[in-house]
């Protein structure tokens, strides 16, 4: 198993924070995201690491690889990713998708070692990560049946206040086996890019293959003590940061 992890993108709306540097740089009570997130990864002892780069990529290449990290770790440039959004980044990693079996990370995230976990020890080969809708989450939603099974991804557009409480957030952890990679998603993914351009994101993908009789691809909810956070500007940092504060300092909050 590998990990690819999508870290082209500029991160705009953490304001001066990302003026040097790339979002997953940015420090999360004092402990980079980059680098918690690749310390998750060096326990589960996986054949490589993918990390697509694009803005300020140097200087995040520079870091991880002053980390000295066992896991072998090999780089994409997205010299595009201004005019791009990340189903770029990841056509640009799918030579590698279908290599092996595949952790598909967005580098934006803090999360417990405990949800990387549940990822990779759930059964189902290929899985989209879930969480119970919340009203701070952003994003992509979806509702799933009692079966795992993947019934809808509902759009900005889409989203209905009033069905809240069937909507679960994905997470934006995903795994995929080789099998389903050279199946269904490398084929959709570039008959996507060809129809719909490079400024979307790799979601859509996994929107169209839902409508499959047999798309090979489950959720798996996340536990309700499973604490993970989408970092996206300045207020997501500071409940990130409270939220995973030391103990003694979260019970003061």
């Amino acid at each position: 198993m590998q990990a690819i992890i999508l870290a082209a993108g500029m991160g705009k709306r953490l304001k001066e924070l990302t003026s040097n540097a790339t979002k997953c740089m940015v420090e999360v009570n004092g402990e980079m995201m980059i680098h918690k997130t690749l310390m998750h990864l060096e326990k589960l002892n996986l054949n490589k690491i993918v990390l697509v780069v694009g803005y300020e990529g140097q200087q995040l290449m520079d870091y991880v690889n002053s980390l000295g990290l066992k896991t072998p770790v090999e780089y994409v440039v997205n010299d595009v990713y201004d005019k791009t959004n990340n189903i770029y980044s990841l056509y640009l990693a799918k030579e590698y998708l279908l290599q092996d079996d595949t952790l598909l990370l967005e580098s934006d995230l803090v999360y417990e070692e405990a949800v990387i976990r549940k990822l990779v020890d759930t059964p189902y080969p290929s899985l989209v990560l879930v969480d119970k809708f919340e009203s701070w989450m952003d994003g992509t939603c979806i509702t799933v049946d009692e079966d795992d099974n993947i019934t809808s991804f509902v759009s900005k557009r889409e989203f209905d206040f009033t069905k809240t409480d069937e909507y679960y957030k994905t997470v934006n952890l995903y795994k995929f086996s080789k099998n389903f990679s050279e199946k269904y998603y490398v084929p959709f993914l570039e008959a996507y890019c060809n129809a719909m351009g490079l400024n979307e994101y790799y979601e859509q993908v996994l929107k169209v293959l839902i409508t499959l009789d047999d798309p090979g691809i489950k959720a798996k909810r996340l536990d309700e003590n499973q604490r993970w956070y989408e970092i996206d500007d300045i207020q997501d940092l500071n409940i990130a940061e409270s939220i995973f504060a030391p103990e003694k300092e979260r019970t003061h909050l």
